[in-house]
């Protein structure tokens, strides 16, 4: 007889037959990617007609319906070897022609989950749940074209979970859509179209240009030869007798010209790329699960995600020279959380006004810039340092091309100015200041800067000197935040080394 100590039995969980739980994602999808691996080779296929088929509509159609049919049958396969199960405590994803990869997420893994509708999706009534872990950067799962309802669904059940919810009341409220109650209530924040359009104009950009001349690239079999050549139009601009006959004054007149409609191509850029990205912006605050904040926006696709508050971890406002004259400020939050594209910066309030701006910071417990705190400038090494280095520089540059190559380029030392006022500029905008609670530091001048930062986010604080600043007893602080970027970490430039070690001191 055993001496075992008789114990009872645990009782098992019902086994589930998972065959028959995981789906597939909504057939549409099958047409959606299809779809968009026909537009990636469209310029093949024009490629084709224009090279190897001589322009031979009929081979050219032909091969265009061969290459539609492939597209469509590898798109089919590949959506019937793609299922999903939702568990009680796991998301698991079988995918893979070839080679099968059968991933689990675990719930308690999942840090953010987000909502995207591309136009077409938008239109079937389709999403794409983006799943983010925190362990590679960006999405770590990805589920596209679900019945929206479906991915509403499923993304209040991971909040519910997270938050502590039984699985039964989760089921329970699992049909309806996240916090529908913000759908009627007043959002924290929105912008309408005369604001978007204000926006715009603040967001000077050439990537019309840059799309423009991407497309005249791949397409440059179609243009004459010497196209991209700048001498070449240079040649021709000089030899019109049009060009040459006008006045001096008209040619300037023409320059102007010139110059006035680039500046009016950046700022149409600026607004159809800010009316793309910010339509229907929309900042509502969420208390189902986690506390947080819902954010939509996007005129093509239109990206819907919630973001933690407890997830934030600083506070950035973004302005400009013209931008804050009018009182316009751009809030940021630093955040560990990611909306699929990798960015860890946040746009709370793209166009607002400091009175709109302070509502959102009081739900995240950041205060703003007390009215009384003085702010600490940084040493003026930051600027006349450079300087020195710049002028010797361009003085030797000047004189040897001047010497060596043409007198009129002793006009280089000229572009001193410019950088140097620039410089002297940023010295006088990079700015600190330290509460009991809260570190403030302004940068840039053109760019301006003020990051916000509770102090019991601080993750590690790094003292660093340069040869440059050795001999001037200088230092750089390194802050560093829980989801900050490694390429541009937050810091306070060129303050005494004995300053330096005391504001260490206070932070850690």
């Amino acid at each position: 007889m055993s001496d075992l100590p008789v114990t009872a039995a645990e009782p098992m969980e019902p086994e589930t037959d998972e065959s028959t739980s995981f789906r597939h994602l909504h057939p549409l999808s099958i047409i959606l990617k299809s779809v968009a691996a026909i537009g990636q080779n469209l310029i093949a296929i024009g490629v084709l007609y224009f090279s190897v088929f001589d322009q031979n509509i009929l081979y050219a159609s032909l091969a265009a319906l061969a290459l539609l049919a492939i597209i469509i049958g590898i798109t089919a396969l590949i959506w019937s070897r793609f299922t999903y199960h939702v568990g009680p405590k796991e998301i698991r994803i079988k995918s893979g022609l070839i080679s099968r990869n059968n991933r689990s997420i675990p719930f308690d893994r999942i840090q953010d989950v987000s909502l995207e509708q591309k136009l077409i999706s938008r239109i079937l009534g389709l999403a794409t749940v983006k799943l983010e872990t925190g362990a590679g950067g960006g999405e770590d799962g990805k589920l596209d074209a679900l019945a929206l309802v479906d991915a509403e669904a499923m993304r209040n059940r991971l909040r519910d979970y997270k938050s502590g919810i039984s699985a039964s009341a989760a089921e329970q409220a699992e049909d309806g859509p996240l916090d529908a109650e913000a759908e009627e209530s007043t959002p924290l924040f929105a912008m309408d179209n005369r604001r978007i359009f204000i926006a715009g104009l603040f967001n000077f950009s050439f990537v019309l240009l840059a799309i423009l001349a991407a497309i005249a690239q791949n397409l440059d079999f179609l243009l004459p030869d010497d196209f991209f050549n700048p001498w070449y139009w240079a040649k021709q601009l000089s030899e019109q007798d049009v060009v040459n006959g006008l006045s001096f004054s008209a040619q300037i007149a023409g320059a102007v010209g010139a110059l006035v409609s680039l500046i009016a191509v950046g700022l149409g850029s600026g607004i159809i790329r800010t009316f793309i990205r910010e339509y229907g912006f929309r900042l509502d605050r969420v208390d189902r699960g986690q506390p947080g904040f819902r954010r939509r926006r996007g005129l093509f696709t239109l990206t819907d995600m919630v973001m933690p508050i407890h997830r934030v971890q600083a506070a950035i406002l973004r302005t400009g020279p013209v931008r804050q004259r009018f009182g316009w400020y751009h809030l940021k939050f630093q955040s560990l959380a990611s909306d699929g594209s990798g960015e860890s910066d946040h746009s709370a309030a793209p166009c607002a006004q400091m009175g709109e701006v302070d509502p959102i910071l009081a739900e995240t417990n950041i205060a703003n810039v007390p009215p009384d705190l003085v702010f600490q400038r940084v040493s003026s090494a930051l600027w006349w340092r450079d300087a020195v280095i710049l002028a010797i520089i361009l003085g030797a540059v000047s004189i040897g091309v001047g010497l060596f190559v043409q007198p009129a380029f002793y006009t280089l030392i000229l572009l001193a100015i410019p950088i140097i006022t620039i410089l002297v500029l940023n010295w006088k905008h990079h700015q600190y200041a330290l509460t009991k609670t809260q570190l403030f530091v302004r940068s840039g001048w053109w760019r301006r800067k003020l990051t916000i930062l509770p102090i019991r986010k601080i993750q590690t604080v790094d003292v660093g000197q340069s040869p440059l600043d050795h001999p001037l007893d200088l230092a750089t602080v390194t802050v560093g935040i829980a989801g900050g970027s490694s390429i541009a970490p937050l810091k306070i430039n060129d303050i005494p080394m004995v300053s330096a070690m005391a504001l260490r001191e206070q932070l850690i």
